[in-house]
């Protein structure tokens, strides 16, 4: 089928720049052509129209560190929960999460873990084979955890959680850090997960020791190269994540605690940062009194104030800024997640154009989709989204998505009501 989308302004994420009054020309899923609306002199020879002549269009976006087994609760995010819930379960909701996130304009998701017994890598088969619509998924399977570290059950006893918790593979060691890696890859994961620190909400923990050795860190990446995957780190401290990079990981993630050493070593190795900036805003922004125990208050206000500010000098330094958010978080509900823009912008200080390329073209190359995602561009893939307003102008209006596209297929389109 033949297809026109007119377009008031387009992004196409090939620049920093948006043009006026532009046509995409689309033969099913792909995209065949980028011209001037009125170059086109006979819209009867397209099979369909979608005049979205009043509206800014762009790629569809990533959100390269979602979780999509919860939705913003603090009982989901429990060890209770995550390790008594089913794989099936979890399935089944998260299908509805995913929903929200491409209603949002979110048409590539990776999800960084947290789905038991390799349930993300179910949900991602089923949509690729059509059982059930959402967006596109790279899954990373069972997280990679220190025994005792960031994630591993502090509910069980002494040594009961070592080998699998069935969200995690809990390890000591490079052997066994090894063996938990490939088999993720047995089971079909496009990449691995890994925690290099501790973190913010467990109990316990303090966000900026290290946990994983270099040794361990490395045998893991290691595997990920043998099978051309990627590796992502949950990272705040400062160790943690220069540690990391050294051993070569593809994108840190969070990042809370960089410095400008470590902000130059990625530039030097091309390593990507995925800041989630908006969590703990949100949080202090809808938390009621007492739900949140003051050690977890204490720490994610310690990282707070300095989060944006240093990924703001990260960007400034060069390194490569892929979007992501850790949806899932208390209170970022899936659908709501593009208010990550916001505090890139205002926060950070990135560009508008910056933050927008953040979730397109350099997510599209994190995930190693470059070829056929992240831009408007003869060729690729037809995943396109519009806004109402100019997001160069004002990227707040990035929250509110009024036409979706994912693979040629309309999921979202309000100029029809």
């Amino acid at each position: 089928m033949r297809k026109v989308i007119l377009c008031k302004q387009l992004f196409t994420a090939e620049t920093e720049f948006a043009q006026d009054n532009m046509a995409i020309v689309l033969d099913d899923n792909v995209i065949t052509d980028v011209v001037r609306a009125d170059e086109i002199k006979d819209l009867s020879g397209f099979d369909e129209v979608l005049d979205l002549s009043d509206k800014f269009v762009l790629p569809g976006l990533f959100d390269c560190h979602a979780h999509c087994a919860f939705n913003g609760s603090f009982s989901e995010t429990s060890d209770q929960y995550m390790c008594s819930s089913s794989g099936p379960f979890i399935a089944l909701k998260a299908i509805k999460n995913l929903q929200d996130d491409l209603m949002a304009g979110f048409t590539s998701i990776r999800d960084v873990g947290c789905c038991p017994d390799w349930a993300d890598i179910a949900i991602r088969n089923s949509i690729n084979e059509g059982s059930h619509w959402g967006p596109r998924m790279s899954v990373v399977g069972l997280t990679i955890n220190a025994v005792g570290g960031h994630g591993d059950n502090h509910l069980l006893p002494s040594y009961s959680s070592l080998g699998t918790d069935r969200v995690r593979a809990i390890i000591c060691g490079a052997d066994q850090a090894r063996q938990a890696a490939r088999i993720n890859f047995k089971y079909g994961a496009d990449g691995i997960k890994f925690m290099s620190t501790y973190g913010v909400m467990t109990p316990g923990d303090d966000p900026g020791p290290q946990e994983l050795t270099y040794d361990e860190m490395r045998a893991i990446i290691e595997v990920a190269e043998f099978h051309g995957g990627y590796t992502c780190t949950h990272a705040h401290g400062l160790n943690g994540i220069k540690c990391a990079v050294r051993a070569g990981v593809t994108s840190i993630e969070h990042g809370t605690f960089i410095d400008e050493e470590a902000a130059e070593m990625m530039v030097e190795r091309g390593t990507y940062l995925v800041p989630t900036l908006v969590v703990d805003p949100r949080m202090f922004r809808c938390m009621k009194p007492g739900e949140i125990a003051p050690n977890v208050i204490a720490k994610a206000r310690r990282c707070t104030e300095v989060h944006a500010k240093n990924i703001g000098m990260a960007y400034r330094k060069g390194v490569k800024i892929a979007f992501g958010t850790d949806v899932c978080a208390p209170y970022l509900y899936h659908g709501t997640q593009a208010e990550e823009f916001v505090f890139m912008v205002n926060e950070a200080g990135m560009k508008p154009a910056h933050a927008l390329q953040s979730a397109t073209t350099i997510a599209s190359q994190l995930l190693g989709w470059g070829d056929k995602l992240g831009t408007i561009t003869k060729g690729k893939l037809a995943d396109i989204i519009a806004v109402d307003s100019n997001p160069l102008e004002d990227i707040s209006v990035m929250q509110n998505v009024t036409f979706v596209m994912k693979d040629g297929k309309v999921y979202k389109n309000t100029s029809k009501q």
